[in-house]
C-alpha cells in the first residue's frame, strides 16, 4: 500500500501552486506517519492475539483460577514466538529510522541555508538507504523468499485438496459438514502402491507428481513433500500411515475453510518479481519429467541408428532393445544404474539451447524409475519405465507410423519449451523471451493503477481538505487516521489468517510482513516527500510527525529486535501506542502550536 500514498504525493504535490503543495505535503506525511502507527500497534496487536498460544510447559487448558491476580498470568505464560529472521527484520525497519532522526532537529537552525543544507543531506540519506534496501534484496533475496513462503504453502493446500477431491471420486465434506473420512482414505489406499498401509517417501513423490500434471498447484516438489510430512507425520518416522493421513486432510480442510472466510488474495499464483527468478522457474519448468523422457527417449534412439528401433512394426515396445540399452549405460555391470551413470546418461543428452539443472534431472528421472527407493535402476525398473513412457509417446502423439512416435513426442513436448523460453527468428537468432505475456500483463496493471491514482491525486487530497472543514475536526484526523485505516484494513483482514493457525512459521511470516511493509513506508515515503519539498522550495514543519513516528518505531522495534518471544500483554502496549500517538500529535500540533 506504499505505492499509491507515493503517486499521490507526487501527484498532487509537484503539479500544484506552492501554497497548495504545502498543504499537500502536510496530508503526505500524515498518511506515512499514520500507516506506519497503524501497522506497528493496531495490526500488530491484533495478529498477536490471534497467534498467542501457551509458551510454558503447562497444559493449555487448566481449571479455573480463583484469583483474578492469577489470572493475569496468561498475559506472561501465553503469547507468540518468532524466528531470529523476523528479529533481524526488526532490525532492519530500526534502520529505516535514521532520515527522521536526520531531519528532526532541523527547525532547530535559524538560517533557511541551514535547514536546506540539513533537508538536502536526509535527501540523500534516504535514497542510499532506498537504494541499498533493494540492492540487498537482490543480492540476499531471503526477505522476498519469506514474504512468498505463506503463498506457497496457501497454493500447495489448495492443490492438494483439489487433487484429493479429484481422484478419490467423491466430495470431501459430506451432507453433515463434516470431511468424509471414506473419501479420504480411498485416496489413501490408492496412493499406497504396495498396500503396505502406509505411505513412503516415494509414494508421496508420486502423489505430488501427480499434484503437478493437474496444473492446479505450482511449488516445488520438496518443498511440498516437507510441508505434507511436517503436516501429517506426527511420530517422525518418515512414512504416513492411514490414520495420519486422515487426520492431516482433516486438519489441512479446516484451514481451507478459514482460508476461503478470510478472502486473502494471495493464495493465487504470486508473480515472479523479478526478470532473473522469473527465467530460472522456467528452466526449472523444463526439467518436468515429461520433456525430459521425450529427450531421452530420442536421444537413445538416435545412439544406434544401425540398431533394431525401440518400437516394433506393431506398435508395441521392443522389450529386448530397451533391455540391450540397459546394459549398455550398466558400466560397471552390476546389473543396475546407479547415479553416476545416469548422470553421465543425462550429460549426453542434448537439450539444445535451453540449459537445465542437471543435478535436479537426475533427480526426477531416478524417481520416476526407481520403485523400491533404493536410488539405483535394476533392469525391471528401466524396462517397466522406459515402457511406460514409450506407450505415453504412443499415446500423445497417435502417429499412423508408430516408429515415428518418439520424434513426434519429443516435438509437441519440446516446443512448448521453447514457446517458453524462447523464440528462434528465420536468421537463426535466438531471442529470450524474459517478459513473457504473465509479467507484461502485471506490468501493465501496475502502470495503469499509477496512471488512475495521478489523475484521482490531486482531486483527492483536495477532497480530504474539504471533508475535515465541512465536519468541523482537526485537519489531520482525516491523512492520519481514516486514509491509513482505508487503505490497510483488507491487509489487516488478511493477516488475522495465518497468525490465528498459532504456528511459529506463520507467525514469524505474518510479523515479518509488517515490518516490511513499515520499512518500504518508512524509507520511501520520506524520499518523496523530502524530494517535493526540495523541487518546490518549501517548509519543513513537521517535527511533530517525525516523533511519533520515532516514538511507536522505536518502542516496537527494540522489542522485535531483541525478543523472539511476544508475551500477550504487549499487544496492550502496542494498543496504547495508538490512542497515545493521536493525542501527542493533536497536543502538539494543535495546542503548543509545535513544529
Amino acid at each position: 500500500m506504499t505505492l499509491p500514498r507515493i503517486v499521490m504525493v507526487l501527484a498532487s504535490g509537484i503539479s500544484a501552486s506552492k501554497e497548495k503543495a504545502q498543504f499537500q505535503i502536510s496530508s503526505g506525511i500524515s498518511t506515512t506517519v499514520g500507516a506506519t502507527v497503524f501497522n506497528l500497534t493496531l495490526m500488530w496487536g491484533i495478529c498477536l492475539i490471534c497467534g498467542t498460544k501457551n509458551m510454558t510447559d503447562k497444559p493449555d487448558f487448566q481449571p479455573e483460577e480463583s484469583s483474578p491476580f492469577k489470572r493475569l498470568n496468561g498475559l506472561r505464560d501465553t503469547g507468540v514466538t518468532i524466528d531470529k529472521e523476523t528479529s533481524y527484520t526488526a532490525g532492519i525497519m530500526l534502520l529505516s529510522l535514521i532520515p527522521f532522526v536526520l531531519v528532526q532537529p532541523v527547525t532547530a537552525f535559524n538560517s533557511f541555508l541551514g535547514r536546506r543544507i540539513l533537508i538536502f543531506i536526509t535527501l540523500v540519506v534516504s535514497l542510499i538507504l532506498l537504494v541499498s534496501y533493494f540492492l540487498y534484496q537482490v543480492l540476499d533475496p531471503w526477505m522476498q523468499e519469506r514474504s512468498l513462503e505463506y503463498s506457497k504453502y496457501e497454493n500447495l493446500l489448495a492443490g492438494f485438496l483439489h487433487h484429493v477431491q479429484r481422484h478419490a471420486r467423491g466430495k470431501l465434506i459430506n451432507e453433515e459438514g463434516q470431511p468424509d473420512i471414506d473419501v479420504i482414505k480411498r485416496l489413501f489406499h490408492e496412493t499406497d502402491r504396495d498396500a503396505d498401509k502406509c505411505l513412503t517417501l516415494a509414494e508421496l513423490e508420486n502423489l505430488i507428481l501427480e499434484m503437478q500434471s493437474g496444473k492446479v498447484v505450482d511449488v516445488d516438489k520438496d518443498y511440498a513433500i516437507y510441508k505434507i510430512l511436517n503436516s501429517f507425520d506426527k511420530n517422525n518416522d518418515k512414512i504416513i500411515q492411514e490414520e495420519e493421513f486422515v487426520e492431516g486432510c482433516k486438519k489441512w480442510i479446516e484451514e481451507a475453510a478459514q482460508l476461503a472466510q478470510s478472502d486473502d488474495s494471495s493464495s493465487k499464483r504470486i508473480l515472479r518479481k523479478a526478470v532473473e527468478k522469473y527465467t530460472q522457474k522456467q528452466r526449472d519448468e523444463i526439467a518436468e519429467i515429461e520433456h525430459i523422457m521425450a529427450r531421452l527417449l530420442k536421444h537413445v534412439q538416435t545412439q544406434a541408428l544401425e540398431a533394431e528401433h525401440l518400437v516394433k512394426d506393431d506398435g508395441t515396445p521392443n522389450i529386448e532393445r530397451i533391455r540391450e540399452i540397459f546394459h549398455q549405460y550398466d558400466f560397471d555391470g552390476n546389473n543396475a544404474i546407479t547415479k553416476p551413470e545416469l548422470e553421465e546418461l543425462i550429460g549426453s543428452v542434448k537439450f539444445g539451447e535451453v540449459e537445465i539443472n542437471r543435478e535436479n534431472t537426475v533427480k526426477k528421472v531416478l524417481r520416476d524409475f526407481d520403485r523400491n527407493g533404493n536410488h539405483m535402476i535394476d533392469e525391471d525398473e528401466f524396462v517397466h519405465g522406459m515402457t511406460r513412457w514409450l506407450n505415453e509417446a504412443i499415446s500423445v502423439t497417435k502417429c499412423p507410423d508408430k516408429k515415428r512416435a518418439i520424434d513426434e513426442y519429443d516435438k509437441i513436448k519440446w516446443s512448448e519449451v521453447d514457446k517458453i523460453v524462447y523464440e528462434v527468428e528465420t536468421d537463426g537468432e535466438i531471442n529470450y523471451k524474459f517478459l513473457t505475456w504473465t509479467f507484461n500483463k502485471s506490468v501493465l496493471q501496475v502502470l495503469l493503477g499509477i496512471a488512475i491514482m495521478t489523475l484521482c491525486a490531486k482531486p483527492l487530497v483536495i477532497s480530504i481538505e474539504d471533508l475535515s472543514d465541512a465536519m468541523g475536526i482537526p485537519s489531520f484526523l482525516i491523512p492520519f487516521v481514516m486514509v491509513p485505516l482505508a487503505l490497510n484494513a483488507r491487509m489487516a483482514i488478511a493477516a488475522i489468517f495465518p497468525a490465528s493457525q498459532k504456528s511459529s512459521i506463520t507467525a514469524s511470516l505474518t510479523f515479518s510482513e509488517i515490518y516490511g511493509g513499515v520499512i518500504m513506508n518508512n524509507i520511501m515515503g520520506m524520499a518523496t516527500l523530502l524530494a517535493v519539498v526540495c523541487i518546490k522550495d518549501l517548509r519543513w514543519d513537521y517535527s511533530a510527525e517525525v516523533l511519533i513516528i520515532l516514538v511507536v518505531c522505536s518502542v516496537i522495534g527494540l522489542l522485535a529486535f531483541f525478543s523472539t518471544t511476544y508475551p500477550l500483554w504487549t499487544c496492550l502496549l502496542a494498543f496504547s501506542l495508538y490512542p497515545f500517538s493521536i493525542v501527542l500529535f493533536y497536543l502538539l500540533e494543535c495546542v503548543f502550536g509545535w513544529a
